[in-house]
Order: structure tokens, then sequence, then C-alpha cells
């Protein structure tokens, strides 16, 4: 079955919106992480 562009451009767009979806989301938690990660080593920095 073969689809015309303007089909082909729809399911792409909508594939790469739910790729940016899960992308911020991912940026999201890796953020949320790295901040207490940090604020971890500043609290064992105090006590050095």
């Amino acid at each position: 079955m073969e689809i015309n562009q303007i089909e082909w451009l729809r399911r792409e767009n909508y594939f790469l919106r739910e790729q940016n979806k899960k992308l911020k989301n991912e940026l999201n938690e890796t953020k949320k992480y790295l901040e207490e990660i940090l604020i971890k080593f500043k609290e064992i920095n105090k006590s050095n």
C-alpha cells in the first residue's frame, strides 16, 4: 500500500512530536538527578 506525501508527512510529524515529548521528559529527569547530585556534593564538600 502506497501512501501519499501528505500522509507520510503527517505520520512523520506525529512521530517527531512524540519523540520530542520523550526527550523533554528525559531531559527534565536528568536535570533533577543532576541537581540532587550537586546538592549532595555540596553537602559533602561542606563537611570536609
